[in-house]
């Protein structure tokens, strides 16, 4: 088996059946040999994940040998499952977790259900998240929400509904729904970026505003007019010229478009449904996208 990253995934079980899941149907769990070798191969980060990892029994040791090998981030990233319990949380941060990922698909209940295909999970997960920043402080939780065509109307919503629930948040991260798993059988959840365009500006808008930091995945710059500095992969290209993953390409306006050498395109799976219909070539200048990512991102200590 060819190691590509440091994802370690521990279980396929999960306790929700989110629509839009990229592992859904799909074996994951890596092999305990597997899981030492990915450990010592990557001792700047590791991401434990699922299925959901606090399914995991073997959750608790694999962190602790993670820390005993000197990995400087070992991020935990959860739907937050039995992480209402300030104990728990503890426990974890012992072993050695340096950051809480908690998926948090929608802002409000009748969405939360529908997404995540279970009932009755919205208001614990907002107190499971409000106990992860008091026991482990705001610098340790992120969340991630994975833009899709069932949410996107009411991402400007839930910017607010973040701000107002979770002061000191480390940060958000936005990815743009992936083809794979539970998505392959319903591509109507992918939207079309030109329209996704103007919700996404204005949540963008509201965050920022509110000092609320926050990272983009799957959108290619010419989307993001104001905000490219939020791009992970524009910040890779720049750091280690190379994308974050190689998931994007270039389409046909990608080769007239001042922004080609720090932004990798669409996603490639993107492409496959939507083409690239309605995206036009930026003629801005990326001298200072390069100047605001670097001292957004690359200037910190």
């Amino acid at each position: 088996m060819k190691i590509k990253d440091s994802v370690i995934c521990l279980t396929d079980l999960c306790n929700y059946r989110c629509i839009f899941c990229s592992r859904w149907g799909t074996h994951c769990a890596n092999t305990p040999a597997t899981v030492k070798k990915i450990i010592k191969l990557f001792p700047d980060d590791v991401c434990f994940e699922g299925g959901e990892p606090m399914l995991a029994p073997d959750l608790e040791k694999w962190v602790a040998f993670a820390k005993a090998e000197h990995v400087k981030d070992i991020i935990l990233v959860t739907n937050g499952f039995g992480l209402g319990k300030p104990a728990l949380v503890e426990k974890m941060l012992k072993a050695g977790v340096t950051m809480f990922n908690v998926n948090f698909p929608a802002h409000e209940q009748k969405l939360f259900d529908l997404l995540t295909q279970r009932k009755g999970n919205f208001k614990k997960t907002v107190r499971t998240i409000k106990t992860l920043i008091k026991t482990a402080g705001p610098a340790k939780v992120r969340l991630t929400l994975v833009a899709n065509d069932v949410i996107i109307r009411y991402i400007e919503d839930y910017a607010g509904f973040l701000v107002r629930n979770f002061p000191g948040l480390s940060y958000l991260e936005i990815n743009m729904v992936k083809v794979l798993g539970a998505v392959r059988k319903r591509t109507w959840l992918v939207p079309r970026l030109t329209e996704l365009k103007p919700y996404l500006l204005k949540a963008f808008y509201l965050l920022e505003q509110k000092k609320v930091c926050f990272i983009t995945d799957g959108f290619p710059l010419c989307i993001m007019e104001g905000f490219e500095d939020h791009a992970i992969d524009t910040r890779f290209l720049i750091s280690y010229g190379r994308p974050a993953t190689q998931e994007k390409r270039h389409a046909g306006p990608c080769r007239l478009c001042t922004f080609n050498k720090i932004c990798p395109g669409p996603r490639r799976d993107y492409l496959r449904i939507h083409g690239f219909s309605g995206l036009k070539p930026s003629a801005k200048d990326p001298a200072a996208i390069i100047e605001t990512t670097r001292k957004r991102w690359l200037s910190a200590p």
